[in-house]
Parts: structure tokens; C-alpha cells; sequence
């Protein structure tokens, strides 16, 4: 028996689908626990503002070292333009001309390369193709657009290294907010975009336009954090800018397909609605996979569980697909 069923599959053409699932197994309850216990000091809350996150990172990424890792792989440091990153390369590669570009989540105040080695190196085996993590600037001491520069600068710095390669683009949380920004910089600049984007419970609105009037039941973000965040990460700057907010981007017809999941009841499911709905008004290939009985950014526990397994075999294809054409 499947350990998910799909609720509610929207087809709107071929390449443009919702579909609202609900994670049942035995191994998505303990990760619930588990990731509960984790973010229970982590503080995104009203009161984010007043968080030593120097001292969070440090616990938080000791945590993250247990993640399970697959062992058909290689680690290799790999710094582009002064951002430190990590090479992940699988033993069973089959594309050695493109790469993975993995962000990771965190609130744009937290995380780092080191605590995404587990889900990259599942990544890196699923896809047979080789996957970059990388370290970029942390508000609040460095706020926007210190983190965005980091991406994009190493996006451009891996292209330089490698002319010929492709670099698709995935990210959680934060990190899928740089994801989609670094998007609409290389758009803005007319620069080579990536072939597909694919984000993890992102977030899109920090200046509040979104509409999250719905039953939220988030124990990692709250929405009470989304105001501090504001200044913490948007520091003195336009908190409207798309760069910032990609919501209020206009040019999302140009952007490259796309894969979104997110949690029913987090906090962000608005905003992946909102970035699946500015991409199906630009007739951009799209899928939203909605997961119920979850939590924010589920999907980065990869292999750990049967539904996040599967996610993580379509994103993979998804994204190969996007390397053929």
C-alpha cells in the first residue's frame, strides 16, 4: 500500500499541475519529533530580533552533522569568487557536464554548506550528477544584498569555470527566496538562466502582501517572524524590491520551469501558491506539491521517509529533464 495518497491532483496542462498529498508513514511522525525538538531553541518568532544566532548557528549545525549521508560519494571544497563551497560528486555519475546548485534554508540567519552534505549527497546520488552546497553572508550582521551577491557571483563564477554547463538551481526556505532572486537578477542583467528552479517551501513576501488567512500550524516559522525578519534581512532597503520580495516581480513568463513543494498548514504554503500562480500566468512549466500532516521544508530530509523519497526522485528527474533540453 502506498504510504501517501494523492488528495487532489489540478492538472492544468501537461506541464502545469497541483497536487495535495498526505504523508502517512511511521518515518515522517519521528522526523516531526525530531525536527520539532531541533527548532524548539531556534527562535523564529516576534522575538528573532533578539537572538544571539551566532550561538544558534553553532548548536543548530552540530545537530545537522547527524543527518543521514549517502555513502557513494565525494566531498571536495570548491571556493568561486570568495564563497566557500563543497563539491558533492557520486560514484554512479552519469552527467559530467552540468551541476546542481543547492542553497540552503535557514531564514536568511542561519545554516550552512557543512549542515546540507546529507540531502546533497542524496542528491547527488538520485541524480547522478554532481551538486555544490555553499556558505553566503547571514543577516543580521550581513543583511541584503550581502547573501544574494554570494549566489549570484558564484553562479556566474561556476559558469566561468565551466562554459559549457548547465546549473539548475534548489534551495528551502531562504534559500529558495535566493534561489528565485538570483532568477530574476540573472533575468534583469540578461544573463543565462538557469534550465529549472526547484524550491522547498520558499518564501516570496516579507513586506506582507501575502494572504495567509488559513489554519497555520507551524512550529518552525511562525508568522509573528516574518516582521522582524523584514529588518533583519532587508536592513534599509526596499522591502518591495523583487530582490527581496519576488512577489512583486513582473517578469515571470521569462523564468525557467519550476518545481515547488510545501507543507498544508506551514506558515509559507501562501507563498508557494502565490510564486506556482505568478509562473502558471506566465505560462511557465510548473508543479506545487502540497503535503499534509508535515512541516516547513520536509523535503530536504530526502530519503528519510517514503513521501520525501519520492519527492526527491521526481525533483531529480525534473531536473535532468531540464539538462536534455
Amino acid at each position: 500500500m502506498s504510504t501517501f495518497y494523492v488528495i487532489i491532483n489540478i492538472k492544468v496542462s501537461d506541464d502545469m499541475s497541483i497536487e495535495i498529498r498526505e504523508a502517512k508513514s511511521s518515518e515522517i511522525k519521528k522526523h516531526i519529533k525530531v525536527v520539532k525538538k531541533m527548532t524548539s531553541n531556534m527562535k523564529f518568532n516576534e522575538n528573532m530580533d533578539k537572538v544571539n544566532w551566532k550561538l544558534v548557528r553553532f548548536f543548530s549545525n552540530i545537530g545537522y552533522m547527524f543527518m543521514p549521508k549517502e555513502k557513494e560519494v565525494t566531498y571536495k571544497k570548491l571556493k568561486i569568487n570568495g564563497v566557500n563551497g563543497i563539491l558533492v560528486t557520486p560514484n554512479n555519475i552519469e552527467n559530467n557536464d552540468d551541476f546542481i546548485l543547492y542553497i540552503h534554508g535557514g531564514g536568511f540567519v542561519s545554516g550552512s554548506a557543512k549542515g546540507t552534505k546529507g540531502y546533497c549527497s542524496m542528491l547527488a546520488k538520485y541524480s547522478k550528477c554532481r551538486v555544490i552546497t555553499i556558505d553566503y553572508s547571514l543577516a543580521p550582521e550581513k543583511p541584503y544584498p550581502n547573501g544574494l551577491n554570494d549566489v549570484y557571483n558564484y553562479y556566474l563564477g561556476l559558469k566561468e569555470k565551466y562554459p559549457n554547463c548547465k546549473i539548475a538551481l534548489i534551495g528551502e526556505s531562504g534559500g529558495a527566496n535566493l534561489c528565485i532572486a538570483t532568477t530574476i537578477r540573472l533575468i534583469n542583467n540578461k544573463k543565462e538562466t538557469p534550465p529549472c528552479v526547484v524550491v522547498h517551501s520558499p518564501i516570496i513576501d516579507l513586506s506582507g502582501r501575502v494572504d495567509r488567512n488559513y489554519k497555520i500550524n507551524d512550529f518552525t516559522v511562525r508568522e509573528s517572524s516574518l516582521k522582524p525578519l523584514q529588518k533583519m534581512y532587508g536592513g534599509e532597503n526596499n522591502i518591495t524590491d523583487p530582490e527581496i520580495s519576488p512577489i512583486y516581480f513582473k517578469k515571470y513568463n521569462k523564468f525557467p520551469s519550476i518545481f515547488i513543494t510545501c507543507d498544508y498548514n506551514e506558515t509559507l504554503r501562501a507563498d508557494s501558491e502565490e510564486l506556482y500562480n505568478k509562473c502558471i500566468e506566465g505560462k511557465v512549466e510548473s508543479k506545487l506539491v502540497i503535503m499534509k500532516n508535515t512541516f516547513h521544508s520536509f523535503a530536504t530530509i530526502g530519503t528519510s521517509s517514503p513521501e520525501t523519497k519520492i519527492i526527491l526522485k521526481e525533483n531529480c528527474n525534473f531536473i535532468n529533464k531540464s539538462f536534455k533540453n
